[in-house]
This record gives structure tokens, sequence and C-alpha cells, in this order.
């Protein structure tokens, strides 16, 4: 059994100067992305569910494959979410819980956009989204203090917490930073589990708080992401 995580962010056509091509993806590129995935016998699964199965209390379809959103942005909303109530797929999103309703200031060298605001965070979690954090800020965690990587995780939980009526069980660290100082925070704060990029598939033992995820962006056609999926399930995990 491996856990294939897709790691999205901006689902827009990729803008002329754009410093961070591989973080677009247009909505038609991903829905052949999805659609390939369902037709392949791959079938949708929660971060609960995976963790049930890690603790031997439930079964899962021997494709799993889980769909994240980094960032919280109001693409997500107009261009993603509509493809994937479609096709009956789940989705999680990770919020900056400082930046709600503002834009990504934390990406200097790309243009300003919109992020989710309040009100639609609330909404989109009644129609079945599942929110994480994603930190207060969207700083590096491995890059600061203990004490400053404690603080930004602890405040992530509580804000997101107070905006959604129970706190978030998945985190994902910015920028894929982290060590095992931030994992071990990020645990005590209260989180399930944790994201990261890397590139990999998941088995059962692999670390909770380090969780594989594959970055999709508009080159990965479905006959790409085959392959790819192939290649990464004859790969020992280390």
């Amino acid at each position: 059994m491996r856990l294939t995580i897709l790691m999205y962010h901006r689902v827009a056509t990729t803008p002329a100067g754009a410093q961070h091509p591989k973080n677009f993806v247009t909505p038609e590129r991903m829905r052949e992305q999805i659609e390939g995935l369902l037709s392949w016998g791959y079938l949708p699964v929660s971060f609960a569910q995976w963790m049930d199965y890690r603790s031997h209390r439930t079964a899962l379809p021997r494709l799993p494959f889980i769909v994240t959103f980094d960032d919280g942005y109001a693409d997500f909303d107009r261009n993603a979410w509509p493809v994937l109530r479609e096709l009956k797929v789940p989705a999680t999103v990770f919020l900056v819980a400082s930046k709600i309703g503002g834009t990504n200031d934390w990406d200097r060298d790309e243009p300003r956009a919109d992020l989710l605001d309040a009100v639609r965070i609330r909404e989109l979690a009644a129609e079945g989204v599942e929110f994480g954090g994603h930190g207060d800020t969207h700083v590096p965690l491995a890059n600061v203090s203990p004490n400053e990587a404690r603080i930004e995780i602890e405040r992530c939980r509580t804000t997101l917490g107070a905006l959604l009526a129970t706190p978030p069980e998945v985190f994902a660290y910015p920028y894929s930073n982290q060590n095992a100082t931030v994992r071990r925070l990020t645990r005590e704060a209260g989180f399930r589990c944790a994201v990261r990029g890397k590139g990999r598939l998941n088995a059962r033992w692999v670390d909770a708080f380090g969780l594989r995820r594959i970055l999709m962006h508009e080159g990965i056609t479905p006959h790409a992401l085959k392959r790819l999926l192939m290649r990464l399930r004859w790969l020992t995990l280390g």
C-alpha cells in the first residue's frame, strides 16, 4: 500500500515572468490529472482515513490518493473546487493563518494574488473542503529559532481553530522546510500529521509528520503522471 499525495499551489494560467512557474497549473490540466488518476483505479481518501489505516483501525482502497493545495489562494475556489466537486474528489487546503483575506506578500518575487477570506473558508468547509495549517506568516520554520517556530505553529492552529470551530489536524510546512525539531513542535501543538514535498509516495511506516507529496504543475500530462507513479511505486522509501 502506497499513499499518493498531490501538491498544488495556484490553479490558474502561468503569468508572464513568473519566478516559480511550477506553482501553476491550469484548471484544464488539473482536471486531466485527476481524471487520469480516477480512470487508473485510484480512489480519494482523507488524512483521517490514512491515519486510521496506519493504526490498523480501517482498510483503504488499493490505490489511495489525497489532493492538497498550499497557501489558500482564491483561485482554488474559482478554478479548482468546481472541478473537484464535480468529480467527487475532496481536497485539503493549507492556510497561512495571519494572511487570510489578504495576499501572498511573503512571495516577494511573484505578483500579488488574492487569498481566500474567512467567510468563503467557512462556506467551503461546509461544502466538504478540509482546511489545514500552513504557519502563521509562512516563514521557513527550520530557519528560525525553535521558540519562533513553536509560536508560528501554535498561533496558526489557534487562529484556524477559532475560524473553523475545530482546530485543524493536518499541517503543511512552508517551503517544505522542516527538521526533527519542527516535526516535534508540530506534533506537540496538537496536529495529527504533517506534509512536505520530497516527491515520493508514502508507506504505512513513513513518519506521520514527514508525509511526502508530489508537486503538480502544467508540465505533468496524464501520460507523464502515469509513468511517474509507476516509477515511484518501485522506489524504496528512505
